[in-house]
């Protein structure tokens, strides 16, 4: 017989486990989805208590233990090699158990063999055999309860109680799991049916209730921990909150549309293989209706017919059709979710292979297309895997090269939100996501998060920078979030003429700049047309920019301008232009040396004129006292003490000392 040497079931099941174990290895991914950033970063930074997410309980703390136990051994590296190795083991040893399962359901080790290398070289299983995700894990669990549904022996009380265990761990690495109950319960009724038969029923609802409380016990016990303990959650209106998180926020699900359709076929495609994904589809398929028409049962090294059709094909039908249905329904092109599908796909193909004769062409096709799959996601995995064509990494490189660490990045997703601080240390980040989700989805909130977190940045001296994604999203972020163009133009408005482009090269987006204070002071100044930049208003009343920055002065009120580092000796006065419409007269600038305190001593005293008008006061700062070395900060008291009228600031300007010494002719000490 072919493969003779390989009989040995366990030796053949290890084999494959060290084979995909070293191909899972030498391909680790060093490019990073958004959730596997998250893992991380939560990892490295969070206390435990904090690494509970509702949708995949155990995968945080896993990933906590195994790095605490990765720094025991020695290793100083970050979370994200511990938590992939953890993932390529668990790939690999999934499939070894999955040939395992197959060759008991099928008698055969050349069935088994193409039929369980298939879901281990497809694109979807692979990657995230090599990635930080949930879904290795949970298919691992999947597999053995797969291998339990299947067994061909009568079920047994240690047999359910095995089942409700596996289940169990499959649930706390995706909450989704709970949908195998649907397979489950009709092998549950299958075996109640036939016990109802022979007078045993009440036995095999017995055994089945230790399914039940296993099942339970393992999801129900820490869950209930988190929730009670670890949260202190003590009404259940908070509790439904947090386990139902994702459901609420209204990005996925929906009624059916051409775009579903669509998504799903992408989905259903790259799932299997990028690129052509479909084509393998067709051959597998082809080699099913090759075997089907060609009816040539085995006769040697098989089994009988009877034996052959023992796997029932109900709960493998079931399982496809309950997380099919909810998957199309909830995200259909998304592969992480199909992954949980291939192994009773792949078991219902090697059940129609089982009609081949042994190691018959058929077979041998099958192995092929499972060898031509290999090759080709081969190369797309070790592309995507490659940080040198990561355009999400360029950018945050690019990014990081003309940014300082205090610098505000709004970005339109959230993968740069984490592909900043991760890979270049940037953590004032911001996204359009974020904005929405914090703000409960609604526009309003989100802006103002948006404008707020852009007026801390400038009063703290810092660049803005804005991806054009961000200023105008693509129609599906718009959709997802129920907003329109003109909301986010309305929300950007008053910094669209300060934007600057900083014409990165192609293929990378558009991104615009607005100027750091000091930049911004030595260009031109501030005019406060429709935006503070960075000024903060204190002790005043209907503060507003209309025209100007309007406001009523109260009790000593004050305008402090963001952080700056100006050369004393390059500034030789200041320009203000304002109206006054209260009946006081005094007026104050301060200065802040590198010390940043702002005091009389560091200050020069004006007299307003006496008129409502606007009028250009230019302050002569050449024999200021104080004013010398590194000038950080500047105030500015309008008046001593309002009464009630309006003031207008219309800009703040400096005056440069040209490179012979000479000041720039404006005017000074001028009121005009």
């Amino acid at each position: 017989m072919v493969f003779a040497p390989l009989r040995n079931n366990r030796l053949i099941a290890a084999a494959i486990f060290t084979a995909l174990l070293l191909l899972y290895l030498a391909t680790l991914t060093r490019v990073h989805t958004f959730d596997a950033l998250s893992y991380v970063m939560s990892v490295e930074r969070k206390p435990w208590t904090e690494l509970f997410h509702p949708h995949h309980l155990a995968y945080g703390p896993l990933g906590s233990l195994m790095l605490a136990l990765s720094r025991f051994l020695g290793y100083s590296g970050g979370a994200a090699l511990p938590m992939q190795l953890v993932n390529a083991g668990a790939g690999a040893l999934g499939v070894a158990l999955f040939y395992l399962t197959v060759r008991a359901a099928t008698g055969r080790a050349d069935v088994a063999l193409p039929a369980a290398l298939l879901p281990g070289v497809t694109y979807a299983y692979w990657y995230y055999a090599i990635e930080i995700e949930v879904y290795t894990l949970a298919t691992f669990f999947l597999i053995a309860c797969l291998a339990l549904i299947t067994r061909p022996t009568p079920w047994t009380a240690r047999r359910c109680l095995a089942l409700g265990m596996a289940q169990g761990g499959a649930v706390l690495f995706h909450q989704t799991n709970v949908l195998l109950c649907a397979p489950i319960a009709l092998s549950a009724l299958a075996d109640l049916r036939a016990g109802w038969k022979t007078g045993d029923a009440r036995a095999v609802a017995g055994r089945w209730a230790w399914y039940a409380t296993a099942l339970a016990l393992i999801v129900a016990t820490p869950y209930l921990y988190v929730m009670l303990v670890v949260s202190n959650f003590r009404a259940i209106e908070d509790m439904l909150a947090w386990l139902t998180e994702y459901a609420r926020t209204g990005w996925w699900g929906g009624p059916p549309t051409v775009d579903t359709f669509t998504g799903l076929g992408i989905g259903l495609s790259d799932t299997l293989a990028q690129p052509g994904g479909g084509w393998f589809y067709l051959a597998l398929g082809g080699v099913v209706a090759w075997v089907w028409s060609r009816h040539d049962r085995p006769l040697t090294g098989g089994q009988s017919d009877s034996q052959e059709t023992h796997v029932a094909l109900a709960p493998l039908i079931a399982w496809l059709a309950a997380y099919g249905a909810f998957f199309a329904w909830w995200e259909p092109d998304n592969i992480e979710f199909w992954i949980a599908s291939l192994p009773p796909a792949c078991l219902l193909f090697a059940t129609a292979l089982a009609r081949a004769r042994p190691w018959s062409a058929p077979v041998w096709t099958s192995l092929a297309i499972v060898g031509v799959m290999a090759w080709v996601n081969y190369g797309a995995i070790v592309q995507r895997g490659d940080p040198a064509t990561d355009l999400q990494r360029l950018i945050a490189r690019e990014l990081a090269a003309r940014s300082t660490p205090a610098d505000l990045l709004i970005v339109p997703d959230g993968l740069q939100e984490l592909y900043l601080p991760y890979y270049e240390r940037r953590e004032n980040v911001l996204s359009l996501n974020q904005a929405l989700f914090d703000s409960d989805g609604l526009w309003d909130g989100a802006c103002a998060t948006i404008r707020s977190r852009i007026a801390t940045a400038q009063h703290a001296g810092a660049a803005v920078m804005i991806a054009d994604e961000a200023l105008h999203p693509p129609p599906r972020v718009l959709n997802r979030h129920g907003i329109v163009q003109s909301q986010i133009d309305m929300c950007f408005a008053p910094y669209h003429t300060a934007l600057v482009d900083l014409a990165f090269a192609e293929p990378l987006p558009t991104y615009r700049r607005l100027p750091a204070a000091t930049e911004t002071a030595l260009a031109g100044g501030w005019t406060f047309e429709r935006d503070a930049m960075g000024w903060q208003a204190f002790n005043v009343a209907d503060e507003r920019l209309d025209g100007g920055w309007r406001f009523q002065p109260g009790i000593d009120p004050a305008l402090v301008s963001p952080l700056i580092r100006l050369d004393a000796r390059q500034v030789t006065a200041i320009e203000i232009r304002m109206a006054n419409g209260t009946r006081a007269r005094d007026a104050q600038l301060f200065y802040a040396g590198a010390d940043g305190a702002l005091t009389e001593d560091h200050s020069v005293r004006w007299e307003l004129a006496e008129t409502a008008e606007a009028v250009t006061y230019t302050i002569d700062l050449r024999e200021a006292p104080g004013w010398s070395g590194v000038i950080t900060r500047l105030r500015i008291d309008p008046v001593g003490v309002g009464d009630g009228g309006e003031i207008r600031i219309e800009w703040v300007r400096l005056h440069l000392a040209t490179r012979s010494g000479k000041e720039r002719q404006r005017g000074m000490m001028s009121v005009t």
